[in-house]
């Protein structure tokens, strides 16, 4: 500004630029100056220094970098969710890629989470992790394997349930490729609420950060992945043999939900699931690891501390409130279909009030009802019903 260099520093990168009378003026001079700078930076070590201290703190979505895989490792938290016999082991695993098995096998997982974008595809050229999950499904050649498995299971989900999948949905399809030679046995898909306002979908005015209707869609999302890998679990219910899940953060990256708030949507889904199944259903799912930046890792901790420290009065009345408010609507049931970049494209607004679903069994509200088909969007099977609490 006003003939002289200036800085701004953003997170972790220090960009140096001048205004554009400057370049006109001089040049030469400011460029040596900016050369000379430099180099002193990177003889006292400044620069390098800054460099390695930088970490991700970035939320994994389904258009950023898988897992924050470039950072260090950090340390694991588990909290043990206990109703009756059975236990449920969650661990917060901060800095690790879900690709990618974690070098402590208790926090090992077989079936990962693929926070998917509104269009429900899965290929190669997209971002983020979906391209990364896309691209570890490639096999003999085929670049379309997962995403072939995934239209089938739309097709399915909508014939099942009269419409397409939509917010708060989850799809399930096998691994292929690498991802299945490396011991991974299935993908979730889920589409979280998307919040964000970013040019290429219409925006969904529903969906603010906090707004209930997102937290609701953030909890149905999470509390339906762990129910389809109940529904995976081996029959018998032998603990040793009980699903395990390795999860990303729903809805709380680009999608531009609070982070939060998505937490303890993530907290409270886990206790209703470990109270909703019965001690003696096979559906078991024995542990759940969530992968998240350094930062992210202490809201979610303390939202599962939270969580697993109520009294199951007090949790169903948490869950309650984040279903129906003080109302007996279902905020779920002004859920609109997914937005897409094709309506953008073609200039069709979407008509956000044609909700597809509607939950009227849901009210009275129990664990229970969670179980039932109209919540999941699938038929649950018989051993994840018997002796339901």
């Amino acid at each position: 500004d006003g003939g002289s260099l200036a800085g701004r520093r953003h997170g972790r990168i220090v960009c140096v630029y001048m205004p554009s009378a400057n370049l006109r003026g001089s040049l030469a001079t400011t460029a040596a100056a900016l050369l000379a700078a430099l180099a002193a930076a990177l003889a006292a070590g400044r620069l390098r220094k800054g460099l390695q201290r930088a970490t991700p703190t970035h939320t994994v979505n389904q258009e950023s970098l898988p897992a924050a895989a470039s950072a260090s490792p950090a340390s694991a938290t588990t909290l043990r969710f206990t109703t009756a016999l059975r236990g449920l082991n969650v661990t917060v695993l901060p800095n690790h890629n879900l690709l990618k098995h974690p070098a402590d096998a208790s926090h090992g997982y077989t079936i990962m989470l693929n926070s998917i974008s509104p269009e429900w595809e899965c290929l190669p050229q997209h971002s983020g992790i979906n391209k990364a999950i896309a691209k570890g499904c490639i096999e003999d050649g085929s670049t379309t394997a997962v995403n072939d498995a995934l239209q089938q299971a739309i097709a399915q989900f909508a014939e099942a349930n009269g419409a397409g999948p939509t917010y708060g949905d989850v799809l399930v399809t096998p691994t292929y490729g690498a991802l299945r030679a490396d011991g991974f046995t299935a993908i979730a898909h889920a589409l979280g609420a998307d919040c964000s306002d970013r040019g290429k979908r219409y925006r969904v005015p529903l969906f603010e950060p906090t707004a209930p209707p997102t937290l609701a869609a953030v909890f149905a999302a999470y509390f339906r992945v762990l129910a389809h890998a109940g529904a995976l679990a081996p029959p018998g219910g032998d603990v040793s043999e009980g699903a395990t899940l390795g999860l990303v953060q729903i809805s709380a990256g680009v999608f531009a939900a609070d982070q939060p708030k998505c937490a303890e949507m993530f907290a409270l889904a886990v206790r209703a699931w470990s109270e909703a199944v019965a001690s003696e259903s096979s559906a078991l799912v024995r542990g759940v690891t969530m992968m998240c930046s350094e930062q992210e890792s202490a809201s979610i901790v303390a939202a599962l501390k939270a969580a697993k420290a109520m009294s199951r009065d007090e949790a169903e009345a948490a869950v309650a409130r984040v279903l129906f408010g003080e109302g007996s609507q279902c905020f779920l049931d002004r859920v609109p279909r997914a937005h897409t970049i094709g309506q953008k494209a073609k200039e069709q607004p979407p008509d956000d009030s044609d909700a597809p679903f509607a939950y009227p069994s849901l009210a009275p509200f129990s664990f229970a009802t969670l179980l039932s088909r109209e919540f999941l969007h699938f038929a649950p099977p018989a051993s994840m019903l018997a002796k339901a609490a």
